[in-house]
């Protein structure tokens, strides 16, 4: 059986996100325990991708995220690895926010800011950037980012 790699992806970050910074997992947003202002098509987008997630778990875990943080893996980074995959061949993975508190902000249903890094190679070039969305359709419109720092990393055999 082959698996989705949308959920292996986002399994992935998800442990990473559990290991490293657990409260990513949390509302650490006080507005986002408010009522969301997501639209219900944002809303289905984000339930049909955690359903993919193969465990009960992983999707529990998901579904506790902040609103801008379940817009950032379901809609942004999608489009954020098409971004960088056009200006940088080798792109190969992309993270939005770090965990943070302010590292990602949703602003109403239309738009979601903040930092992130991409992999391009033996680099990680780290950015702020700019998702607009459609409330209609439950996707990202366009995705723009602007590189502050890059570093390069080379790794060593085991």
């Amino acid at each position: 059986m082959s698996t989705n790699p949308f959920s292996r992806t986002l399994f992935g970050m998800a442990a990473a996100l559990f290991v490293l910074c657990p409260a990513a997992a949390d509302n650490t947003d006080s507005s986002a325990k408010a009522k969301s202002e997501l639209s219900p098509r944002q809303q289905q987008h984000i339930r049909s991708a955690f359903a993919k997630l193969s465990s009960p778990g992983e999707r529990k875990m998901a579904m506790k995220w902040s609103d801008a943080k379940k817009v950032a893996e379901t809609m942004c980074r999608p489009a954020a690895l098409n971004y960088f995959q056009k200006q940088y061949t080798g792109a190969d993975r992309v993270f939005l926010g770090t965990g943070e508190s302010g590292s990602l902000k949703l602003e109403g249903n239309r738009q979601l800011t903040g930092t992130g890094q991409v992999r391009e190679g033996n680099n990680w070039h780290y950015f702020t950037f700019d998702c607009q969305l459609n409330p209609a359709t439950g996707y990202a419109v366009s995705f723009t980012a602007h590189i502050t720092k890059t570093e390069s990393y080379i790794r060593q055999s085991l």
